[in-house]
């Protein structure tokens, strides 16, 4: 920014102010009663008024360059409306948007909330629904429990089969799906039903719970006593075993017991699992609190989902506003380095003119010195007096220093608009959350 100026060295070129004086004194000048400065002292005196004219204009120049590059980069008011209103004009849209969806889902979790509760009060209950998350696992449970009974009844039977291992297996993995699938259902049909208060459901509980029991004892004292027939078959006459009636709960081999007692622990394991392992224990008690669980998630989500759409607008707003302070920091600490790099060039110009000012008053000084030691006659009194020093000049840099603290000014003003106009936003998007989160009430 600054002007390239020569030091001005020589600008006393020509001015050799002993000679001058011995001349001078040799023809007795300037006279005893000389009241004017001599000739010397006139044209060493407009040497420096041309110098310092020339720092002067050079002063004056890096003044007004430095004020037409302060106010160049002078930062505008930033424009805090626009994105506000932009924001809020957002605020408006997802209101419209999610308002009637997030009303519904409020509803029906409101809605199930009011139905669970009138459901444990009709029935009771102070307890909250036990049921697992995933029903992944108690599946997994009910197949190993039928796989593992499958693999002990084939043993059993392929030792009597007449197809071995492969006809066992096949009879073993019947029997003990057979036996998973009426546990299962006597827990979930039969044990379930035995809590509520009502009195039908109940009847039907242990109506359904019987049977299964029933054919579940009569399906493994069948395969108990095929398993001993099938053995005493091998070992005698076919004819003569049968001939003599069986008795139903005698057997005399312990693989039949064995298969037996397998039998019925898989059937009591399937039927804990079928009574609590897949729902909660009372009837219908776990799918309400489902449902409910479910209709406040998804109102929590369309509540969050809402919420964070709205603070999307805001922080929108925030970074635009964030970004035009930006631009005015910016340009601040450009008019300061401008003010600075000014201040270096007229700090140099100033310090210019005093060396000028006092070289002017060194060679006039040596001017002096040596005419009166060179003349006989005595010198003027003015020679007795100090030379008159120019006067300093003034602060040129005060119009940049009055537009830097303005904007300076500006910018802290922006910041607490700013800053004020961003809570107030704050304010507005939580009276929208509130709005919608209201809107069934």
């Amino acid at each position: 920014m600054a002007r390239t100026v020569s030091d001005g060295a020589d600008w006393a070129a020509g001015l050799d102010p002993i000679a001058r004086a011995r001349a001078d004194a040799a023809a007795d000048r300037p006279h005893a009663d000389a009241a004017e400065p001599s000739a010397f002292e006139r044209e060493l005196a407009a040497a420096s008024r041309r110098e310092r004219a020339r720092l002067e204009d050079a002063r004056e120049a890096a003044r007004a360059e430095a004020e037409r590059m302060v106010r160049r980069l002078s930062p505008a008011a930033p424009d805090l409306v626009g994105p506000l209103a932009e924001a809020r004009l957002e605020f408006s849209r997802v209101e419209g948007r999610a308002g009637p969806e997030l009303a519904a889902a409020l509803a029906r979790a409101t809605r199930t909330s009011g139905d669970l509760d009138g459901f444990r009060r009709a029935n009771g209950l102070r307890r909250e629904a036990l049921y697992p998350d995933s029903t992944l696992l108690q599946a997994g449970l009910l197949l190993l429990a039928a796989l593992f009974e499958s693999v002990f009844s084939a043993a059993l039977f392929a030792q009597e089969a007449e197809q071995g291992l492969l006809g066992g297996a096949a009879v073993a993995v019947g029997l003990s799906g057979a036996n998973v699938t009426l546990g299962f259902l006597a827990g979930y049909l039969g044990l379930r039903y035995l809590q509520p208060a009502r009195l039908v459901p109940r009847i039907g509980g242990a109506i359904a719970f019987g049977a299964f029991l029933a054919l579940a004892i009569g399906l493994n004292l069948f395969a108990a006593r095929w398993r001993e027939t099938l053995s005493a078959l091998s070992d005698s006459d076919a004819r003569d075993y049968l001939t003599p009636s069986l008795d139903l709960f005698g057997f005399s081999e312990p693989q039949a017991v064995v298969l037996l007692m397998l039998g019925a622990g898989v059937w009591v394991f399937a039927a804990l699992k079928g009574y609590s392992g897949f729902d909660d224990p009372y009837p219908d008690y776990g799918k309400m609190h489902r449902a409910h669980r479910d209709a406040e998630a998804e109102a929590a989500s369309l509540r969050n989902d809402v919420r964070e759409a709205l603070e999307a607008a805001a922080e929108t707003a925030r970074g635009a506003i964030d970004a035009r302070l930006g631009d005015m920091r910016e340009a601040l600490t450009a008019m300061r380095s401008a003010y600075d790099s000014a201040a270096l060039d007229i700090g140099a110009l100033d310090a210019r003119m005093r060396r000028l000012e006092e070289e002017a008053a060194t060679l006039a000084r040596q001017y002096r010195q040596a005419n009166i030691a060179a003349r006989a006659a005595p010198p003027p009194a003015y020679f007795e007096d100090s030379l008159a020093a120019a006067a300093a000049p003034g602060d040129a840099l005060a119009t940049c220093g009055a537009d830097l603290h303005a904007a300076q000014g500006a910018l802290e003003a922006a910041q607490a608009n700013a800053a004020q106009a961003l809570a107030a936003l704050g304010a507005e998007l939580d009276q929208a959350s509130r709005r919608l989160a209201k809107a069934t009430e």
